[in-house]
């Protein structure tokens, strides 16, 4: 008995089977032309990047304005306050050169150091410590 549940499971699925591969649609073309796969991945990772050996190059950044040290301030408790370009830095955003009292330790962006005593000024574009010239009254 068991056996002819399991001839007659096995005739009815293959019957199904033959009658579905009659029945389905061709597949068609699996892969896709050329042209169809560069519509796909324009879509999938937007338009191709612009040559760049044709681009004119970039204009040079302006210049850093230049940094003048007005004026310092230590106080006894040992914090202190810098005035640069008359606006005043608070301790962590001023660092006071050890053993030299008054003057700044300005650290540049290019790991460069420069000292400014009060009333120097730091030129970047000519990378020049000048005295500062008193132009307003």
């Amino acid at each position: 008995m068991k056996c002819t549940l399991v001839l007659c499971a096995l005739l009815a699925g293959s019957a199904l089977a033959a009658q579905g591969q009659t029945q389905s649609p061709q597949l068609g073309r699996l892969f896709l032309s050329p042209e169809q796969r560069a519509q796909i991945d324009a879509q999938r990772y937007g338009p191709p990047p612009a040559d760049t050996a044709l681009a004119p190059p970039a204009p040079p950044p302006p210049p850093a304005p230049p940094v003048e040290l007005n004026g310092v301030v230590l106080r006894s408790s040992g914090r202190s306050t810098v005035w640069l370009n008359q606006e005043a830095q608070n301790e962590p955003h001023n660092r006071l050169a050890r053993g030299k009292p008054g003057t700044l330790t300005l650290r540049l962006s290019n790991g460069q150091v420069v000292l400014l005593k009060p009333g120097q000024r730091y030129d970047p574009a000519s990378g020049t410590v000048t005295e500062a010239q008193e132009t307003q009254p």
